[in-house]
């Protein structure tokens, strides 16, 4: 089992994969681009970056990113990419690291944590306004706003703050804030901050409309 509660997630999440015989198609698939370098490196690093290769990941956590990609994939997943033009510096460079990220821009504003001491995340990402984020229609298509090919549709969500993840983070910890907070922000060591928002789990409390017609939400207990 894993080492940590997201860890011992993903384990779950795999055994439930190899015990699918699709799947488990689906998840060698996956593992076989990830050895191959064939996932965009913005892509790989929105749901888990290390300092090793993504190829090199152990199995829980290949399904861990498997999960989140084809909850992206099939619009369970709404996401917004935010322009910030500096990537995170060391982990320890939190006074450095709070400073870069006071060049969001409106409305979006990041509270870092300062010490951190192994708290689930690294700080929260806030909007103080209704920002518009793109999830996939799962139709295929080519041209602007498209994840693996697909049309990308609007879906509008109310003013909030959810978990910010800075730098290395595992799949495992991002799948596990999708299931657990319904939302999440990376900031890899990227020049981005990728907002994750789950409709299926927080689209009710956080949707500024309706959930789409092919989001049925998952009951919380």
């Amino acid at each position: 089992m894993g080492r940590t509660i997201h860890e011992d997630i993903a384990e779950d999440e795999l055994a439930d994969m190899l015990a699918d015989a699709d799947k488990a198609k689906h998840l060698h698939a996956v593992a076989a681009r990830l050895r191959e370098g064939r996932f965009p490196d913005w892509l790989a690093a929105m749901v888990g970056q290390t300092p090793s290769q993504p190829g090199s990941w152990p199995p829980h956590q290949v399904a861990a990113f498997a999960s989140v990609l084809t909850r992206l994939a099939f619009g369970r997943v709404a996401r917004r990419r935010i322009r910030l033009g500096a990537s995170p510096g060391a982990d320890a460079d939190r006074t450095g690291n709070a400073a870069r990220l006071q060049g969001l821009p409106a409305p979006f504003v990041a509270h870092l944590s300062m010490t951190q001491h192994g708290a689930d995340c690294d700080g929260l990402l806030e909007w103080t306004e209704p920002v518009v984020t793109w999830r996939s229609t799962a139709t295929p298509v080519l041209g602007a706003h498209v994840l693996h090919g697909a049309i990308q549709a609007p879906f509008e969500v109310r003013p909030s703050s959810v978990p910010l993840e800075v730098g290395y983070t595992l799949p495992s910890r991002t799948f596990a804030h999708l299931l657990t907070e319904g939302a999440v922000a990376r900031w890899p060591y990227d020049d981005e901050v990728h907002l994750l928002v789950d409709l299926e789990r927080a689209g009710l409390f956080m949707g500024a409309r309706p959930l789409p017609a092919d989001v049925e939400p998952v009951r919380m207990l």
